[in-house]
């Protein structure tokens, strides 16, 4: 059973070589006509074909643009010059005359048309003089910059019928004027012969327009969708390309029908200024330049922005400008990128991508900028060079969708697998807040039993010796505290919201630090404590988590001193500041060492390595950022390192000790 897929899959798979035929029909039609290199050139009643005019022209380039047809007549023909092939002359703004004579030996009575192109000059003039006269008895007035409504033909192409001949010699001049590429293609056609010709470039031309505005749109659209910057450029770079070679081809002067002047001017060079940025940022890309050459890649974004601001120009004589500097330096950049890429595959033969990124992209470019020095003036103009690209460019678009058809679907396949693992991760998340749940009411119900049972031997024992009641007063201390802990670190929100619910209270600086000490240190690990100009101040803090947070940095300072006292000094850092300090010193304390506590105090993300290792370090670093206070390192040299614990700190109001 055939589905609207598979119709959708058969048409344009059948479209785009389709389009490659007409549009190869169209540029290899056959040239008929008769001429000899020096003599006129002589039209025979039985013209079947399309007679080429532009191989046996004479031109004058008036710098001037001033010169009239009648300063033209009156001009001796050696200052016209031969022409080789087809007339170009690159960007410019100058007016250029064209000279043919014309031998007519048994006159011409079918009707005849004469097509000029390219089509985006901006003006065309074109007279018919019967020699031995001083007055044209036929003249046309064609180009883009003649409303839709005054023009002789409304299509693509420039056309007007050429009245019926009697015997004689004439001789036809053709004046040319734009801000774009100048260069020549004439021909006279029989009407049926023209009638064909052209209906089969717009059909063409009409395929290949749809085929590329339907392949960017997609790109465009997968690109944003699948957030690929790649495919997105790419379908921009496929856009802007297919739009401007469409309109070179007549497409606005046959759909659009612009009576303003400047509007196929307007198209062709803001397509031909944004599709130029475009395809040096899919370069870009390919190449991956933000990574192997930052400074090469911002000349490349500033080349690409000058690139991108002459389309101001693009309706103004400036445009000539464009063409005769930037286009040839487009023309190096690519093929300097080109050259990158021949590069890489040197360095890497079997990296495959490299390859067909080569034939794909390398070989359809280097039609393009043959195209472009050729536009320049650089080398001389034949029908090869300025048709080539538009077949490389076919063959590019259909090699591009099955490479970007293989991308897509591997972009889908990891969006399927983020899929899978965020559904796994999120069921384990759910896991393990069950287990949270579970061990927060495990733990607390044994706590509370502590609790209970010491506070009732507090009772029975009130008369008992003083260890003993200081036992069990530290028993109920330590199992306030544990519940405390429980509540803050097997709690679900607090994993949710990553916060600390802080229970702060004004403790003076060195009261806490003794309470501390007296309560961590032991004989087989000592701790000791000086306080340097800390009596006067307090700190507003929660004093569970910052005895945490100072028992995990000894803790991991005691790994290193080896059984060695750890020597505790507090003083003040600033008037808001007191400054804890816990050195880090022995045998163990190595380069790999230091940079996992760096790690894991500094980084947002700690590396696995790091966690294992100091996760105490991680936990003190979140409180002492909840307080609002930081942990700096600092290098001691051959003693190892030293941790400083920063927490705000306020003077003691005399007022209230008293």
């Amino acid at each position: 059973m055939i589905t609207q897929n598979h119709m959708r899959k058969f048409g344009l798979f059948h479209l785009v070589p389709l389009a490659l035929v007409v549009m190869l029909c169209a540029v290899l039609v056959p040239i008929q006509g008769k001429a000899t290199e020096n003599g006129p050139l002589t039209l025979l009643p039985d013209i079947s074909g399309p007679v080429n005019l532009h191989d046996h022209v004479l031109w004058l380039e008036d710098r001037t643009n001033d010169l009239t047809l009648d300063d033209v007549l009156n001009m001796p023909v050696g200052n016209f010059t031969p022409s080789q092939g087809i007339p170009s002359f690159g960007y410019t703004g100058d007016t250029v005359w064209y000279r043919l004579q014309l031998s007519v030996p048994e006159g011409l009575q079918e009707p005849l048309h004469l097509e000029i192109q390219p089509g985006y000059m901006n003006f065309i003039d074109a007279y018919l003089i019967r020699q031995g006269t001083s007055r044209h008895l036929w003249q046309s007035h064609m180009g883009d910059h003649i409303p839709a409504s005054q023009r002789p033909t409304r299509g693509s192409h420039h056309v007007d019928r050429i009245p019926q001949l009697e015997p004689g010699d004439y001789t036809l001049f053709i004046r040319t004027k734009s801000n774009s590429t100048q260069f020549l293609i004439a021909r006279i056609w029989p009407t049926d012969q023209l009638v064909s010709s052209l209906t089969l470039r717009d059909a063409g031309l009409s395929i290949y327009f749809g085929i590329i505005l339907m392949l960017g749109t997609v790109y465009i659209l997968l690109g944003g969708l699948a957030r690929d910057r790649a495919v997105a450029t790419y379908g921009f770079c496929v856009l802007l390309i297919g739009t401007l070679a469409s309109s070179v081809n007549g497409l606005v002067l046959s759909i659009v029908q612009p009576e303003w002047p400047y509007a196929n001017d307007l198209i062709v060079g803001v397509s031909n200024a944004l599709g130029a940025a475009a395809t040096v940022f899919l370069w870009f890309y390919i190449l991956d330049l933000n990574k192997q050459n930052v400074v090469l890649a911002r000349i490349v974004k500033i080349y690409c922005g000058l690139s991108v601001a002459f389309i101001f120009t693009a309706t103004t004589d400036l445009y000539a400008l464009y063409g005769t500097y930037v286009v040839p330096l487009h023309a190096a950049v690519l093929t300097t990128l080109c050259g990158v890429l021949a590069y890489r595959i040197i360095r890497a033969p079997t990296e495959w991508l490299l390859w067909i990124y080569f034939v794909v992209i390398a070989v359809p470019t280097a039609a393009g900028v043959l195209l472009q020095i050729t536009h320049a003036g650089l080398i001389a103009a034949t029908p090869a060079r300025l048709g080539l690209h538009q077949f490389t460019l076919l063959f590019h678009m259909c090699a591009m969708g099955l490479l970007m058809g293989f991308r897509l679907s591997r972009i889908e396949k990891e969006r399927i697998d983020a899929i899978k693992v965020a559904t796994a991760t999120t069921s384990l998340v759910g896991e393990q807040r069950k287990l949270i749940s579970m061990l927060s009411h495990e733990f607390r119900t044994p706590l509370a039993v502590i609790q209970r049972s010491s506070e009732m031997l507090s009772l029975r024992l009130r008369e008992a010796h003083i260890d003993i009641t200081d036992r069990l007063q530290r028993i109920q201390d330590q199992a306030r505290k544990l519940s405390r802990l429980v509540d803050i670190f097997l709690n679900k929100d607090g994993i949710d919201d990553n916060d600390f619910a802080l229970a702060r209270e004004l403790v003076p600086v060195n009261r806490l630090l003794a309470d501390f000490v007296s309560n961590t240190s032991r004989p087989d690990a000592e701790i000791t404590l000086e306080c340097v100009g800390t009596e006067h101040l307090e700190t507003y803090v929660d004093i569970t988590l910052v005895g945490l947070a100072i028992t995990n940095l000894i803790e991991t300072a005691r790994r290193y001193a080896l059984g060695a006292p750890i020597h505790v000094t507090a003083r003040p850092n600033s008037d808001w500041l007191v400054e804890i300090d816990i050195p880090y010193h022995g045998q163990d304390l190595n380069s790999d060492e230091i940079r996992r506590i760096s790690d894991a105090l500094f980084r947002r993300e700690v590396e696995a390595a790091s966690l294992q290792s100091a996760l105490g370090l991680h936990i003190s670093q979140r409180i002492v950022d909840a307080h609002g206070g930081s942990i700096r390192m600092r290098d001691k040299g051959p003693d190892g390192v030293e941790l400083c614990l920063l927490l705000p700190c306020d003077e003691i109001d005399q007022s209230f000790a008293d």
